[in-house]
């Protein structure tokens, strides 16, 4: 809906919100008691409803806030007056499941996906990806940390660390591994895999990340896959493993199968060194031939 609203009036950011936002209701700033956000008071009657905002709340919140209450005006089952905390409360389910709805909706009003997947192709890095946003967008850090690697079909991981480099929380885009959990101790080393390291600073805010690029393999030898993949086990003696790396391959192929022939060659190469009992295959000289081919395989297979 939010990306809706958008297309309708041909806006990318950054743009005005609050000439937006008063094509859907008469807009008030004020000192609301409470820790209330904002509150919309008559949704779905005959007339504009009234989005009132905090005053008192920063800059990037009410912001925040704002597209927040044009959820709650845009979708349809939102109805009469509601009373917005941004912040997790001991609330009832119906609510909980508005506010989640219009927080949605305001990360894909001020951060449209489409939007995001250019600005990422257009950063020479993951930080100037952040700040690039962040300017932009003028949303608040977390409400930006929490939004820009979703849309990403590249696989992309992205921690806040604190001063002692243990983790805080974690992001990853759809086709990226497992993050490390929180409290772990990250670094460079932390993904023994092709990828892209950084750590950067915003606001004295501290972050890693690790963008996984693609394995470029050549084909060389000219056997079938399945000719090569008994070599591997006979060498190896993993015969009685055949199904489980079947099995590894296939899922890994069907979450990256939209990027191109390296990066599903990475993301399956990924898949296994995720096991140290497969290291004895992954090390074998053939081991990217069979990948190679396989990936080509299924491919042809649509």
């Amino acid at each position: 809906m939010a990306s809706r609203v958008l297309a309708i009036r041909k806006l990318t950011p950054p743009y005005d919100l609050e000439q937006l936002a008063s094509a859907y209701g008469e807009l008030e700033y004020l000192e609301l008691p409470f820790g209330v956000d904002g509150i919309t008071i008559g949704i779905g009657a005959a007339t504009k409803p009234r989005i009132l905002i905090n005053s008192s709340a920063p800059a990037t919140r009410r912001k925040f806030t704002l597209a927040h209450e044009i959820g709650h005006v845009v979708i349809p089952w939102h109805t009469g007056t509601i009373v917005s905390h941004l912040e997790n409360r001991e609330v009832d389910a119906a609510y909980s499941q508005m506010e989640t709805e219009a927080n949605r909706f305001a990360a894909e009003l001020l951060m449209p996906s489409d939007w995001l997947l250019e600005a990422y192709k257009a950063a020479s890095s993951v930080e100037h990806y952040f700040r690039s946003v962040l300017t932009q967008a003028g949303a608040s850090k977390e409400a930006t940390f929490n939004k820009i690697l979703r849309p990403l079909p590249q696989p992309v991981i992205c921690v806040q660390v604190d001063s002692a480099s243990r983790v805080l929380s974690t992001r990853r885009s759809q086709t990226a591994p497992y993050p490390p959990e929180r409290n772990a101790e990250v670094s460079s080393e932390t993904f023994q895999t092709d990828c892209r390291f950084e750590s950067f600073e915003i606001d004295g805010q501290f972050y890693m990340s690790w963008t996984f690029i693609g394995r470029d393999i050549r084909e060389v030898d000219k056997r079938p896959w399945r000719e090569v993949f008994n070599q591997i086990l006979n060498d190896t003696g993993m015969q009685g493993y055949l199904q489980n790396m079947n099995g590894i391959l296939a899922a890994a192929y069907g979450k990256n199968k939209a990027l191109d022939e390296a990066e599903i060659c990475g993301a399956v190469i990924r898949a296994f060194t995720k096991y140290e009992m497969y290291d004895v295959v992954t090390e074998h000289p053939l081991f990217e031939q069979f990948v190679i081919k396989r990936v080509r395989e299924l491919k042809l297979r649509g």
